[in-house]
């Protein structure tokens, strides 16, 4: 410990302290990349907006792998605002994450449900960065490039094709430069909003949104089909909406 000491000393004295400014712009290895292998199961999720209805999530399972660089997550000074969720290096997926879950939908005594599976979920480029709001709470920005290559919807459960719905080659992208993620929450002009107020009533109420864009346009998405089909042979084929924008 003695003999480090000095040397680090030294090797400290030529480094270089760096404004918020300067920090900002380096967006090539600055917040967290990661890699996980996922093995998850998980019993049941509920969702009861009202006490006569419910949504379920049931028997959920996850199996696969996000590799490192296709999820970025950053934090921003409230000094320095980025002009945008930037680009990212894409790496493939040695094995795409599998999603199974059974969706069950009941309000007033009446249950509906499906069995869901999406196989090969990949969002390749996407990125959060999240930091101080001006006013309180915490502003968010958030671009997306993601792809689904088959999502199933299976009425009579996982194992049954029978009156199966398929919807393959799922993609979801910004419109404006082919390739490029999808910016729905810009911090600098079109930040997303994350707020706890409280009420007169003296309790919280939480407050998610996306704020109406500042000094530019809001940034259009692109969300592409390449099948739509059914057990029984019916093929509606593809579908594309070419201009997509999120405010509130």
């Amino acid at each position: 410990m003695l003999l480090a000491g000095p040397s680090l000393i030294a090797n400290a004295a030529g480094l270089k302290v760096l404004s918020e400014e300067d920090l900002s712009k380096e967006v090539g290895r600055d917040g967290l990349s990661f890699a996980t292998s996922l093995q998850v199961d998980v019993g049941s999720y509920v969702f009861t907006p009202y006490d006569t209805a419910a949504l379920r999530h049931e028997n959920i399972t996850v199996r696969g792998t996000f590799c490192r660089n296709l999820m970025f997550f950053r934090v921003v000074s409230a000094a320095v605002r980025t002009s945008a969720p930037g680009l990212f290096p894409e790496s493939s997926n040695a094995s795409p994450p599998q999603i199974e879950y059974d969706l069950v939908v009941s309000a007033d005594g009446r249950s509906l449900g499906t069995a869901v599976t999406c196989k090969d979920f990949v969002p390749k480029g996407s990125k959060f960065e999240f930091s101080t709001g001006p006013s309180g709470g915490v502003d968010l920005g958030w671009a997306t490039k993601l792809s689904i290559g088959q999502l199933l919807l299976s009425p009579n459960g996982r194992a049954s094709t029978d009156g199966q719905m398929e919807i393959s080659g799922i993609k979801v992208e910004g419109s404006e430069t082919p390739g490029s993620p999808w910016v729905i929450a810009n911090l600098k002009t079109q930040s997303g909003k994350f707020r706890l107020p409280v009420g007169s009533d003296g309790e919280s109420r939480l407050n998610l949104g996306v704020d109406w864009p500042v000094g530019a346009d809001a940034a259009t998405g692109r969300l592409s089909i390449d099948k739509v089909a059914f057990s029984n042979g019916t093929n509606l084929g593809a579908a594309a909406s070419a201009r997509c924008r999120f405010s509130t």
